[in-house]
């Protein structure tokens, strides 16, 4: 695992030495080229202002009282008057003459052949002049001409490095005291990660990381009240239980024995169910399903459902069954279909009185679908209406069977499959529960 602020240190270092070794590059060349325009524009200059060459013996003198390093640097001025060489400004100085006006490079004589001289050379009518230097020491002169320009830049890549590092250190500050801070959280903190200073492109991961920390805040809560609830549901059927195996020594007969002995066993079966209804609510709290959504024709589901409970609902003389039957295919999760609709049909006929009437309807009503599930029962107090998807709140008697988690499970399957569910009372009696999709498949 590599370091952020290391790999951007080392790569701004980089990229800075390679672009002021590239810039001093550029600017050695400019300034060494620069240097020779001017010691060409010097050569022109001084072959504009010699006549006929009447100054070059005072030139001559002042040549034989130079040092010898004053020597080597001096221009050289030569005049020739009708084709034989007049005058020059250093003696015995035997340059041969350009053949035309302009620049050249000569040769002196019996010379070392890297021994250039640079020269310009202006024709007259009557005389010709020519002005030349060393292109040895020309080549000094722009060298340090150029090194003079060259070196405060790169004396400053070493301080740009420096900088850099500071600089970095400063950006990344912010990041530094977020980490600092998640660091230091207890195991049971769960408040959002201060989004701070830090840079823009930082912000996203920032709240990234304080959405998961929102959801595993719920879902930990969702534990929490899950154990609690299981806890509160099971503890009454358990100590119920443990009443029954403290009384089994003392059944009088084995009659009384047997009837201890079904109660037990149906209170094992009601805690059986409640478990399953405890891990069903947190399964579906949790969003998490074994299957993904796939077409589910509810009328075919919801048929098959009406002929498991047609059993149950004989034993109560309840008239169960289709009234309304629209060709509805839905992109959803068949097992949640089935627990939703079980669980309504189930509370439906358990809280309808014998003799009574449970309709199922299923309509299309333009882009959605509308399922409702009508019972002849006594209906929910209006009061208590807002109360129904509370988990273990029952709005019956302990007379009607049932451990309140029905609906609360039915309201989590909805929210999961986006559907909208309403309760109302029936004004001839009862209570009516609809549930709407808006994911309907092309039948």
């Amino acid at each position: 695992m590599t370091s952020l602020k290391r790999q951007l240190i080392y790569g701004m270092v980089i990229l800075q030495t390679v672009v002021g070794l590239l810039t001093a590059g550029i600017s050695f060349v400019l300034s060494r080229n620069e240097a020779n325009d001017l010691l060409d524009h010097q050569l022109v200059l001084i072959a504009r202002s010699i006549d006929e060459g009447s100054q070059l013996p005072i030139m001559q003198a002042k040549f034989i009282r130079e040092s010898e390093e004053d020597k080597a640097n001096d221009f050289v001025i030569q005049v020739w008057m009708n084709g034989e060489p007049m005058r020059a400004s250093r003696p015995n100085f035997d340059l041969p003459r350009a053949p035309a006006s302009g620049f050249s490079v000569l040769l002196r004589p019996g010379q070392a052949r890297h021994a250039h001289w640079r020269a310009y050379t202006l024709y007259h009518s009557d005389r010709v002049v020519q002005v030349s230097q060393s292109e040895n020491v020309r080549k000094d002169i722009a060298i340090h001409a150029a090194l003079r320009a060259l070196l405060p830049g790169v004396a400053l890549i070493p301080l740009s490095w420096l900088l850099i590092g500071l600089l970095v250190s400063r950006v990344l500050q912010p990041l530094e005291s977020v980490m600092l801070a998640a660091r230091q959280r207890s195991l049971d903190s769960l408040e959002s990660l201060p989004a701070g200073q830090v840079p823009l492109e930082i912000v996203p991961l920032i709240d990234a990381i304080n959405a998961l920390i929102s959801r595993l805040s719920h879902a930990l809560a969702a534990q929490r009240q899950f154990l609690a609830d299981a806890a509160h549901a099971l503890r009454t059927p358990l100590a119920a239980l443990q009443l029954q195996i403290d009384s089994l020594p003392h059944s009088p007969n084995e009659e009384e024995l047997q009837r201890r002995l079904l109660d037990m066993r149906r209170g094992v079966q009601r805690s059986g169910r409640l478990v399953a209804q405890l891990l069903r609510i947190a399964r579906y709290e949790a969003q998490l399903s074994s299957t993904a959504s796939r077409p589910v024709s509810l009328n075919e589901l919801i048929k098959t459902l009406i002929a498991e409970f047609i059993p149950i609902a004989g034993q109560k003389s309840i008239d169960l069954g289709l009234v309304q039957d629209d060709m509805v295919s839905l992109l959803s999760h068949e097992d949640d279909l089935q627990v939703l609709f079980g669980n309504l049909l189930d509370n439906a006929i358990r809280y309808t009185p014998a003799g009574g009437r449970v309709d199922v309807r299923i309509a299309r009503v333009g882009e959605c679908a509308e399922v409702s599930v009508c019972d002849t029962g006594r209906g929910i107090p209006a009061e208590l209406m807002d109360r129904v998807f509370d988990r273990f709140f029952r709005a019956a008697g302990e007379e009607i069977e049932g451990s309140g988690i029905g609906l609360a499970i039915v309201k989590s399957i909805v929210e999961r499959e986006s559907a909208h569910i309403v309760l109302e009372n029936r004004k001839q009696g009862g209570l009516m529960v609809m549930v709407r999709f808006c994911t309907v498949c092309a039948v």
